[in-house]
């Protein structure tokens, strides 16, 4: 067991086998004064063995022992922990077992420290965490989206930032910001509500 909680304190465990990954997390999460990153394992059995007592669980999709992505997160889920998967896969299939297996929420893992912090912030109060590209990507009946809103989606989607979609569009980018959240709340909504499926 680790040290006691910090109140206000999200913690959060990571079990990856790339033994860099944690140290790029925890990069990532540095200036956020409400996540800590308590634990660190390379594989599911050390992390559940530890008993670590964390708020979140981070884990890689696939892992090196061969155990099937789907069965971790169960392991994990029958154990009482909230499952954050963190993935460079965004294969739909991988994408769908996961969410059905239990997991809170689903990121690929990029440089981006704001959507992570924020993803681990939505799974710890029980919402789910996912983006709209991924969601969209398994959703068979998507919710109702404004015009701007699938534009602002479908351009992002296809790799445009947050500017060039601001310039196109002839927006401000916090405008942008607002609907791609608009976005995907409208998802995270139907994908709490199907709870894929």
């Amino acid at each position: 067991m680790g040290p006691a909680a910090v109140a206000g304190v999200i913690r959060v465990a990571v079990v990856d086998d790339d033994r860099l990954a944690p140290a790029g997390i925890r990069a990532l999460l540095a200036a956020q004064p409400d996540i800590e990153v308590c634990a660190v394992h390379t594989t599911l059995a050390g992390h559940l063995d530890a008993a670590v007592e964390a708020d979140v669980v981070l884990l890689d999709l696939l892992l090196q022992d061969g155990v099937p992505p789907a069965r971790n997160i169960a392991a994990l889920v029958r154990a009482g922990r909230t499952v954050l998967v963190m993935s460079v896969h965004a294969d739909h299939q991988q994408v769908w077992a996961a969410m059905q297996a239990g997991a809170g929420g689903y990121l690929i893992k990029d440089d981006d420290p704001d959507q992570l912090a924020e993803a681990i912030r939505t799974v710890h109060v029980g919402d789910v965490a996912i983006t709209p590209e991924l969601a969209f990507v398994i959703s068979l009946s998507p919710p109702l989206l404004s015009p701007t809103e699938q534009q602002v989606l479908l351009l992002r989607s296809r790799g445009h930032t947050y500017e060039a979609i601001a310039h196109r569009l002839n927006v401000d980018k916090s405008t942008v910001a607002t609907l791609l959240r608009r976005a995907g709340d409208k998802f995270a909504k139907r994908a709490a509500r199907q709870r894929i499926p």
